[in-house]
């Protein structure tokens, strides 16, 4: 800060001063107050903020706050002297008649700080601004996580203790009861059993050529979870809102997709229709169609979204990823979306929500007859990095599609595929960073536009995700 700011520093002493003096007439409000006030750099003054520390100490080892006790962890610190001596703890106890007020001053006292960190926050984004290699994307991007981190009390200390961490996640594992998911569930049993749910902070790209069912499979998801009860935000690129609600209504209701959009309404179908809208409505899932959206618009979007929904965001879906806008001075296409494939991990870092991020395949899939047609990891279009920022790549493979995709030779004999044959569907686990590989045959109703567990599964138990036999990935 310039010394033109010095004097005009937002700051309010007097309210300093009379919070801790209401502390000291009646010490149960502090409980009240750490509510407001997370730690002592709200404080403007160094003295209160020690004397206020002090006090913080105390509570938190169930002991007395008083003059004398103050003092004395001031005396232990080396600070009594530079806070002004016993005298100086005294006046702020006979500062204020009573403790009636205290969370007004602790409000006034965190406004302040607020302005004052919105003034650094400036100060740093002018500091970037003006650096020559200034790149306006990163800089309005740093910029905008400076305040969403004060709006939301983010700012602090990222580094933890190992072992306090484990003695947390050991609470956690053991409060686990055997079959419940650790993560979003996708209303399929294998998919559940092979990842206990979407976990936070993964990104999960599901990747496969046209036609395959990306985005059917990415909408039966979505809305199973919101159906029990998760928030789901889904951001589709391509198609408008209105589009993939007609999807969801086919698919929840079981109604022929092509006929609805045909007009072939039958006498029992609107009340179907009616009943599932009433039920989609009840459930949190929501529809983001923007179209020309950046990586950075992503992460801005989420952001405002868990914070306008109670920090309440379990699933983020992208429909697709090659299709979100690059920054326009990328070396080229594949750099572009390499740094939409790392922003998403971060979204999904920082907000601690799966993100299922759709991509297409490029075309070498489909010259690979032996294999017939079955995806790999190389196949990721645009950008190797793809596969190294996702912790699951997901395939969906559908044999019928490239049989009939082949070229029709001069022995070549059209044979009706039966209905098992239209229906057969693999996802492919081909990467899984923190659990096994696997094939996983599902059934895909076309006209519904939905996936299902195949009848074997929809009939059995869920697997054990303990037994689950695949190859772990490194």
């Amino acid at each position: 800060m310039s010394d033109y700011y010095a004097d005009r520093y937002p700051q309010s002493v007097d309210a300093e001063i009379w919070l801790l003096g209401g502390i000291l007439q009646d010490p149960k409000v502090l409980g009240e107050v750490s509510l407001i006030l997370r730690n002592g750099t709200e404080f403007y003054h160094e003295k209160n903020q020690a004397v206020w520390n002090a006090m913080v100490a105390l509570y938190s080892d169930g002991k007395q706050i008083d003059v004398l006790t103050v003092a004395d962890i001031l005396e232990k610190n080396g600070k009594l002297a530079q806070v002004g001596g016993k005298d100086y703890i005294f006046s702020l106890m006979e500062s204020v008649p009573s403790a009636a007020s205290v969370e007004y001053y602790a409000e006034m006292i965190r406004g302040k700080y607020i302005l004052r960190s919105l003034i650094s926050s400036s100060n740093e984004t002018i500091k970037e601004s003006l650096a020559p290699a200034a790149i306006p994307a990163e800089t309005l991007q740093s910029a905008e996580k400076r305040i969403f981190d004060l709006s939301t009390d983010q700012v602090k200390e990222n580094a933890v203790l190992a072992g306090d961490l484990a003695k947390d996640v050991v609470n956690i594992l053991a409060s686990r009861k055997h079959g419940q998911l650790s993560g979003c569930p996708t209303g399929f049993q294998e998919i559940n059993s092979l990842t206990n749910g979407l976990q936070k902070s993964d990104l999960i790209i599901l990747a496969a050529r046209p036609s395959m069912g990306k985005t059917a499979l990415a909408i039966n998801i979505a809305t199973n979870a919101a159906m029990l009860g998760k928030t789901v935000l889904f951001f589709s690129l391509e198609m408008n809102a209105q589009q993939l609600v007609e999807r969801i209504l086919s698919s929840t209701a079981r109604v022929n997709l092509s006929d609805l959009r045909h007009g072939k309404i039958y006498s029992e179908t609107p009340k179907i229709l009616i009943a599932k809208a009433n039920e989609l409505a009840e459930n949190p899932l929501y529809i983001d169609d923007s179209s020309e959206v950046r990586a950075f618009d992503l992460l801005s979007k989420c952001r405002v979204f868990k914070r306008k929904h109670n920090n309440n965001l379990d699933l983020v879906v992208v429909d697709y990823l090659q299709m979100m806008k690059v920054r326009g001075d990328a070396e080229n296409r594949a750099v572009g979306v390499a740094e939409n494939s790392r922003m998403l991990k971060v979204l999904a870092k920082e907000l601690q929500v799966p993100v299922m991020a759709l991509a297409q395949l490029n075309r070498n899939v489909e010259n690979r007859p032996v294999s017939g047609g079955r995806p790999q990891l190389s196949d990721l279009r645009d950008s190797g990095s793809i596969e190294q920022d996702a912790d699951m790549v997901w395939f969906i493979h559908r044999p019928i599609v490239e049989k009939l995709k082949k070229k029709k030779g001069d022995d070549y004999a059209p044979v009706e595929p039966d209905e098992k044959e239209k229906r057969q569907a693999f996802l492919i686990v081909a990467k899984h960073r923190n659990g096994p590989t696997a094939e996983i045959e599902l059934e895909f109703h076309g006209e519904f536009t939905t996936f299902k567990d195949h009848m074997r599964t929809s009939i059995s138990p869920p697997a054990d995700a303990g037994g689950f036999e695949g190859n772990y990935d490194d």
